[in-house]
């Protein structure tokens, strides 16, 4: 009996098991490699973290490789061992970068660029804007902000990575229609606000005349703008930046700078992509993100539409939370009903071999009952035959 109600304990327990699998959606890992940690990517992961809530069993994982090429490869080393099963890269620069992308990519792992490229075609897709555009429309903005007539600083961003290079390039192409523009000096400060102040402290002590500064993005902006205020001169120069985060678009509003371009993060789209390409469903290897210029005509409707997604995205982690919590108590509570349902079964096959053991002992004792009266039978009729043999052998002694 022991044995068979271990047997049944082990049989309900691979069924609950079962259930359990069954019920187990496919997991993703995700592994996102971003090259920096700016106010413009922690938006874009933000974006990433959210979208990945509305595809259940996707677990994301995002690394910082803090402006170092080294810290980046080897990041993306240890996940090629670990097969994740898609990589989503900001590579910090090119030419360090492309052969460890390119060695995910022949290792079968899907891989998704962001924000800049790489100097190979062996990645799946490509989700960002086009930085030669923003270059060319800030080019054009700055050719008509000066009258077609002035004298232009550029402070661009990490010279290795394509944004830098690109930026770069639509803006002279762009400039080549505004002949009495010159771009006088352009600096790397490395994507850095600090830098830029130190960069743009060389620069206004090396150029008197300045019309305008265009930084490749607005955290240089503002760190230029901030050096020129100490030295008295902002007042004479027109800044320029690129992203339309929350800073940017805040020191457009006060007058900081004069304007800046927005530089869409587009996390959740790359969450869309990458969720089609592990699904096996159709997308598109080039997605282009759409970019637009944001002056003091439209920077406080800009930081109104801001705060509200803000707001939004808040109540969507609360939700978020709250579904965590309903989940844990939904888990618990499923596994102390499986608990329940197990120990009434188990109560049943112990009620059920407690009433056969019960029968079993009465059939036995009526049997044993059975016995007895019939050895009783036996005994007695042992008892009389032995009577009548004394009596017969009295007899006998007599008759001699």
């Amino acid at each position: 009996m022991k044995h068979l109600v271990c047997g049944w304990i082990g049989v309900i327990c691979l069924l609950l098991l079962s259930v359990a699998c069954s019920r187990k959606e496919a997991d993703y890992t995700i592994a996102v490699s971003q090259c920096s940690e700016d106010d413009w990517r922690a938006q874009m992961n933000k974006e990433i973290l959210r979208e990945a809530l509305f595809y259940p069993g996707v677990n994301v994982e995002v690394y910082q490789a803090h402006d170092d090429n080294t810290h980046q490869i080897k990041d993306i080393e240890s996940l090629i061992e670990r097969k994740v099963d898609l990589l989503i890269v900001a590579p910090n620069e090119a030419e360090a970068i492309t052969p460890v992308i390119e060695k995910a990519y022949d290792a079968g792992i899907p891989v998704i660029l962001v924000d800049r490229k790489i100097n190979s075609k062996k990645y799946t897709a490509y989700v960002g804007a086009d930085n030669y555009e923003i270059g060319r429309k800030a080019g054009e903005y700055i050719a008509d902000r000066l009258g077609g007539k002035g004298r232009v600083i550029e402070i661009t961003g990490l010279r290795g990575s394509t944004p830098a290079v690109e930026r770069h390039r639509g803006m002279m192409e762009a400039l080549k229609a505004a002949p009495g523009v010159q771009v006088v000096a352009s600096a790397e400060a490395g994507w850095f606000r600090q830098k830029a102040g130190e960069v743009m402290d060389t620069l206004l002590d090396a150029h008197p005349q300045v019309d305008l500064v265009f930084a490749q993005n607005d955290r240089m902006a503002i760190g230029a703008y901030e050096k020129a205020r100490q030295k008295n001169r902002a007042g004479q120069i027109a800044f320029v930046g690129v992203d339309a985060v929350a800073a940017g678009v805040e020191s457009v509003a006060e007058g900081k700078l004069d304007a800046t371009f927005i530089y869409p993060t587009g996390g959740d789209k790359v969450i869309q992509v990458a969720m089609a390409i592990l699904r096996g469903e159709p997308y598109q290897r080039e997605n282009i993100l759409s970019t637009a210029l944001v002056n003091r005509a439209n920077a406080r409707v800009m930081q109104m539409q801001m705060k509200h997604i803000l707001t939004l995205d808040q109540k969507i982690e609360l939700l978020n939370h709250q579904l965590d919590d309903y989940f844990l108590r939904y888990s618990a509570q499923t596994m102390f009903l499986y608990a329940c349902v197990v120990i009434l079964i188990l109560a049943g096959f112990l009620f059920f071999f407690l009433v056969r053991a019960f029968w079993v002992k009465n059939r036995m004792n009526t049997e044993l009952s059975t016995q007895k009266q019939q050895l009783e039978q036996q005994r007695d009729q042992l008892q009389e035959q032995r009577d009548q043999l004394i009596a017969l052998s009295r007899q006998l002694e007599e008759a001699t």
